[in-house]
């Protein structure tokens, strides 16, 4: 999959994500994904119908209605059906418990429980991870005071094969160990008090707009970790280094963090301590400019111009298309196998079975996307949208990885308090070509903002606008100096509308989401009291009509009283009448091919109004063939030596036998002429004229000439 199709595809999850709400409240609505290029809708019912069917309304056929998928055959007790995974999880840790259960999943139209061996913790001693050249995750020492926890659910009312056989719609599937990645050399660039490495995920903003990035919850320790330290990029893996963690400067300190349920809670009895993994670091060093965008790796050093901006979240689903990025393994890709809860292995678990502190994570898995200890934290995207946090995988036995782990990061960012906004890339705005010079006091200044190098422009996006050097009557009562914000539509133009006075009108303009900015870029333009005149004849040419033979005169409307000038291939002016028309003769300038002509209102003491603008094409006369007459027959001993006639002064002239060019000439002092090598029994066509530069349909002047083969005939 190519960068942009990629990009695409990340739209295309971004349009699922925004109609999953309303899908989901409907009845009969089991699921969502990606697949082929469309949205699935799971389900069935005439309201469900209906919706699919309004969306493709409101824009690309992009959704259909998928049936649910049959359910697999089951013991004939099967009565239930799992209605949800978090109503599917909270059941199955009553009934069955947490010990062993790794992840309850929806995909490919049925419900999934995982359970498997145990989850091991892959922390390690510092001693032996520094011999390595491997940091370690910080873990309690011996005799920290860490008690033992004992796992929820520790004497289970049935088995997991007893719990899933009394569901129509659930599977149970055996996997391997899952682990979190935090204890080994790894993460995007920071160092969790010199002692383990992770990798930062977004950039962020606080309510109050103060930069954080976001990265796993696991890598603070449960609220342990103090500061993070910026990893030398040329030290990490996934550039080629040795992975020694070296330190380039402090990146932050560690704030709110959530591993597992609120308060860093592990899994209950009842199953309802569902929560995330997310840590946020603040208190950004002064001077760091965090980008809102995805390093992947390819140019380690300067990651800059090849890096994937982010312009908002999506929420995943089966089948889409997601890269994450991590300092150990660097970039990787694949696409989304389920969602749902993952039980992780949490800091106080012990052995032999790990399973006393499990943590219950919404998040997502991918078998196709591959990791290493370290890329905790990083990103997970879809095209340009931010999708998730890496958690952890899952190996088996033999330490081949089966799968990675993200929590869903629209989940996670909704569980920081105070709420946090993603950092967002805004490209810069610039003037419409329409407004690029002068404009009507009171008519809209427009403008557009490019959504490259990202496949769309950030919604909800505005344009600010601060007046450099107008007087506050002038701007609409916006105040010298105060900010005006106007919205962004989703193909990227803005618009304003230009200030009641004449004159240079400049202005700075910046493009906003919340706390994202693009930095600002100085704009100006002409403010005249006039009105664009509008020129009515001649009608603009059609791409298939043949075009004008001449034009004699220009006409239009305007503001009664002013002048209008042209100018462009016609030049005159000409008064506006009391009723608003005006007409210039220009009879006496015959230009043909592709024209065009430019209309301004002008008036004493005012500056000249905006242009109005029109193209044509004319076509040129025919040539004249003055030494033959049509059907003349020649002998091929008293053939002529050239072919003369008369034609547009400096029009191109073309000499065809039997339709095959075989000479050119320009015509000069109102006449050409052409020679060409006649054979007997062909026909000499002079033809096609026009002005150098014209690619248009052009006059012909035709006359026959046939040869006779018997030079006596």
């Amino acid at each position: 999959m190519t960068l942009a199709e990629f990009d695409a595809a990340g739209a295309l999850a971004r349009r699922a994500a925004d109609a999953a709400s309303s899908l989901r409240a409907l009845p009969g609505y089991v699921g969502i994904s990606l697949a082929g290029g469309k949205i699935a809708v799971e389900g069935s019912g005439a309201e469900l119908r209906a919706r699919v069917a309004e969306l493709n309304q409101s824009g690309p056929a992009d959704f259909l209605l998928a049936a649910p998928a049959a359910a697999a055959a089951v013991p004939s007790a099967a009565e239930l059906l799992a209605s949800s995974t978090q109503q599917l999880f909270e059941a199955y840790v009553r009934e069955v418990g947490a010990a062993g259960l790794q992840a309850v999943t929806y995909t490919d139209g049925h419900f999934v429980i995982r359970t498997g061996g145990t989850n091991a913790a892959q922390s390690v001693p510092v001693a032996d991870a520094l011999a390595a050249a491997a940091v370690p995750a910080a873990v309690p020492a011996a005799g920290a005071g860490v008690q033992p926890a004992k796992a929820p659910g520790t004497v289970p009312k049935m088995s997991a094969a007893e719990f899933v056989a009394r569901y129509a719609n659930v599977t149970l599937e055996q996997g391997s160990r899952i682990t979190t990645e935090e204890d080994y050399f790894g993460g995007q660039g920071y160092i969790v008090d010199g002692q383990a490495l992770c990798s930062a995920g977004f950039g962020a903003f606080s309510p109050a707009g103060e930069p954080l990035v976001l990265t796993a919850g696991h890598c603070a320790g449960d609220g342990s970790a103090k500061q993070a330290a910026i990893e030398n990029p040329a030290g990490a893996p996934a550039a080629g280094g040795a992975g020694s963690g070296a330190a380039a400067g402090i990146l932050g300190t560690f704030g709110f963090s959530q591993f597992g349920g609120p308060g860093n809670s592990r899994i209950t009895t009842d199953g309802a301590s569902v929560g995330t993994d997310i840590a946020v670091l603040q208190g950004i060093r002064s001077g760091l400019d965090l980008q809102p965008a995805v390093t992947r790796w390819d140019k380690p050093a300067d990651p800059g111009p090849t890096s994937v901006k982010i312009v908002g979240t999506v929420a995943p689903f089966q089948g889409q298309p997601v890269c994450r990025s991590g300092r150990t393994t660097g970039w990787r890709c694949g696409t989304v196998d389920s969602v749902g809860i993952w039980a992780m292995v949490g800091p106080n678990s012990l052995p032999p079975d790990w399973n006393n502190d499990l943590r219950a994570v919404r998040g997502f898995d991918s078998t196709s996307v591959t990791s290493g200890g370290g890329d905790s934290g990083g990103p997970w995207i879809s095209g340009n949208f931010a999708v998730g946090l890496h958690t952890g995988a899952e190996s088996a036995d033999d330490g081949v990885q089966t799968r990675a782990i993200a929590t869903s990061l629209e989940d996670a960012m909704g569980q920081v308090p105070g709420g946090v906004q993603l950092q967002l890339f805004l490209a810069k705005p610039a003037l419409a070509a329409a407004s690029t010079g002068t404009v009507t006091a009171g008519e809209p200044i427009t403008g557009h903002i490019d959504a490259g190098p990202a496949s769309v422009v950030a919604p909800n996006s505005k344009v600010r606008i601060t007046v450099l050097n107008q007087k506050p009557s002038q701007t609409s009562g916006q105040k010298d100096g105060q900010p005006l914000e106007v919205p962004v539509d989703a193909s990227g133009n803005w618009q304003f509308p230009a200030p009641s006075l004449a004159g240079p009108f400049k202005f700075s303009a910046e493009t906003v989401n919340g706390f994202s900015r693009s930095g600002a870029v100085a704009l100006s333009v002409d403010v005249s009291r006039l009105a664009a005149p509008a020129i009515t004849s001649p009608v603009d040419g059609q791409p298939d009509s043949p075009g004008l033979t001449a034009i004699d005169t220009i006409e239009g409307t305007g503001e009664a009283g002013g002048t209008v000038r042209l100018s462009g291939d016609f030049t005159g002016t000409g008064l506006v009448d009391a009723d608003g028309r005006w007409s210039i003769n220009v009879a006496d300038q015959p230009v043909f091919g592709k024209i065009s002509v430019t209309a301004v209102l002008t008036a004493p003491g005012e500056m000249d109004s905006p242009a109005a603008t029109r193209t044509y094409t004319v076509i040129p006369p025919a040539p004249a063939v003055s030494n033959l007459r049509d059907g003349q027959h020649l002998r091929q001993d008293a053939l002529p030596a050239t072919i003369s006639g008369t034609a547009l002064r400096g029009a191109g002239l073309a000499v065809a036998v039997d339709g095959v060019a075989v000479d050119s000439v320009q015509a000069g002092s109102g006449s050409g002429t052409g020679n060409a090598a006649l054979e007997p029994g062909t026909r000499a066509d002079l033809s096609r004229q026009c002005p150098v530069e014209c690619h248009v349909p052009r006059g012909t002047g035709r006359r026959r000439a046939h040869l006779d083969r018997d030079a006596n005939h």
